[in-house]
């Protein structure tokens, strides 16, 4: 059941921590109500002590009584601020501008990679995916990274930690095409290096369904566009629950989100379970 497997973990620490979490809040989107709804839900069940950011105050009055909102012209860049000068314990990007919130963290923090990792929940279990960011996880040395920050946030969420390589084809595929045969290669080499960590690791190949089976607890894609298309397809299209993508590579906690999302109340709750890592 998830209630024994995914909650205790990371509910349990969201809980503890009750960190303060500031969320992203567009009123011209229409997910706004849901970005509102799910700080407040956030707020009185304990998870955390959400601040919503915005260019304007368009809270109804029952929210507006609970959740703080601090108002900015730009409160991409307000966010990003109140990050790291330590104002919140973890930012959550909400529906805000995925652009302008992105670059204005590499900026602030001197960081070229973010190095999102995405956390969902499938079929009771906790399940990682990376990179997810489109422009994200192009060399080796990238995904080599991916593997060995998945392993920390393993750690804090008390996961097991199994890396699941998955690639272009079946292994026995080898000769198919040049492309396939490129790829899977690859993935062999990846696989090795990773196993040269120390780190538990499967080459999967194509089959995300056996990684998935097998008990992989973090699918590595080969590059940013396959795993964003891997992202969209399990939540926007089959409604895998997602907790957002963490952007690992900071030293701050941030989460980031899909305007698409039907609550962004998991983000919230992710993003203050992390925020023990500021503490370590």
């Amino acid at each position: 059941m998830v209630e024994n497997r995914i909650r205790p973990s990371i509910y349990s620490l969201a809980l503890a921590n009750r960190a303060k979490v500031a969320i992203g809040l567009n009123p011209e989107i229409s997910s706004s109500g849901r970005v509102m709804n799910s700080a407040l839900f956030a707020k009185r069940e304990g998870y955390a002590d959400p601040i919503l950011v915005s260019v304007c105050d368009s809270r109804p009055p029952e929210i507006a009584e609970e959740v703080p909102l601090l108002i900015s012209e730009c409160p991409e860049r307000f966010m990003v601020n109140m990050l790291k000068e330590g104002v919140v314990d973890a930012a959550v990007r909400g529906n805000l501008s995925a652009n302008t919130m992105l670059s204005g963290l590499r900026s602030a923090f001197n960081c070229n990679n973010l190095y999102r990792i995405t956390l969902m929940e499938i079929q009771g279990r906790p399940v990682m995916l990376a990179p997810v960011g489109i422009d994200e996880g192009d060399t080796i040395e990238d995904l080599l990274t991916f593997a060995a920050k998945g392993k920390e946030i393993a750690e804090l969420l008390g996961m097991d930690y199994r890396v699941g390589v998955i690639s272009g084809g079946r292994l026995e595929d080898v000769g198919r095409s040049p492309k396939v045969d490129k790829i899977l290669s690859f993935s062999i080499s990846l696989t090795q290096r990773i196993r040269e960590m120390g780190l538990e690791v499967e080459n999967f190949g194509i089959e995300i369904e056996r990684a998935i089976k097998s008990g992989a607890s973090i699918l590595l894609a080969p590059d940013g566009i396959i795993g964003n298309i891997i992202f969209r397809s399990l939540v926007l299209v089959a409604n895998i629950d997602s907790f957002g993508a963490y952007a690992s590579g900071l030293p701050k906690v941030y989460v980031d989100t899909s305007r698409a999302k039907v609550s962004y109340f998991l983000p919230i709750v992710f993003a203050s379970a992390l925020s023990c890592k500021s503490k370590i």
